[in-house]
């Protein structure tokens, strides 16, 4: 069977990188927690790299490469699946592309040896529904704890097989303490900022976007390694095609 972004599998096998276990990975800085698996851009061959660049995402040297677990508040087994997170920071300036595939059976990968199974293909028209590419942009720093600012998102998809997208709904959502900037002052705690988007009826590779809802320029939001429960940064897919409701959360940064 073959599903967007399996392109995934020929380049990794011949890096090895799939012979690390999830603890053995490498945990670049900043980088989404708890990835099956990670790699730099350097290490990514030319076709991975013209792949996602064709999606208009960059890859360069230290870009992190990550499939990670994403969860669905309906628990059902047959919904859950992992997605290509994929992360590019200049200075403090940070973008995240999310890679969220909807298929006949769920959503995304099921584990790594389905995607070793996969071949080099990008996608299976039978089983493949849509494809949707988010984006979220923010300020990252660092002071013992690491900081988060949200600046906006966009998203567009891509459809496999004929279906109706009715709709799609995307929140980027980052939670913990909210805390001012510069100085870090804690302000309030348990505090979630939200960017929304949603879109009925969306056109296909049309791209979406939310830049009116930025954290104020001196506040920022402090997650520490010690958090729980959803503090972090997720992106929150709400998606209907053909009456069935997809409901999924990708973490970019997850406590």
């Amino acid at each position: 069977m073959k599903r967007a972004i399996s392109f995934i599998l020929a380049t990794v096998l011949s890096l090895g990188v799939f012979t690390m276990s999830a603890s053995a990975a490498p945990e670049p800085d900043h980088s989404p927690a708890q990835a099956t698996f990670t790699m730099k851009g350097r290490e990514a061959s030319a076709s991975i790299k013209g792949m996602l660049e064709e999606k208009g995402i960059p890859v360069k040297e230290d870009t992190v490469i990550q499939l990670v677990p994403s969860s669905s508040p309906s628990s059902r087994s047959a919904d859950s699946g992992n997605v290509p997170v994929i992360t590019n920071q200049e200075e403090t300036a940070v973008r995240q592309d999310s890679l969220l595939l909807v298929t006949n059976d769920g959503i995304g990968f099921k584990d790594m040896n389905e995607v070793m199974a996969r071949d080099s293909f990008p996608h299976d028209e039978k089983n493949d529904k849509i494809l949707v590419h988010g984006v979220a942009f923010y300020e990252n720093y660092t002071d013992g704890l690491i900081y988060y600012r949200p600046l906006k998102m966009h998203f567009y998809y891509k459809k496999y097989q004929k279906c109706n997208v009715e709709s799609i709904s995307l929140a980027y959502n980052c939670s913990e303490t909210l805390c001012e900037y510069p100085g870090y002052a804690q302000l309030r705690y348990d505090y979630t900022h939200t960017i929304s988007l949603a879109q009925t009826s969306p056109v296909e590779l049309v791209t979406y976007e939310n830049d009116v809802k930025p954290l104020a320029v001196n506040r920022v939001i402090g997650i520490s390694s010690g958090s729980g429960g959803e503090a972090g940064q997720y992106l929150n897919h709400r998606i209907t095609i053909d009456g069935k409701l997809y409901e999924h959360n990708v973490p970019l940064r997850k406590f």
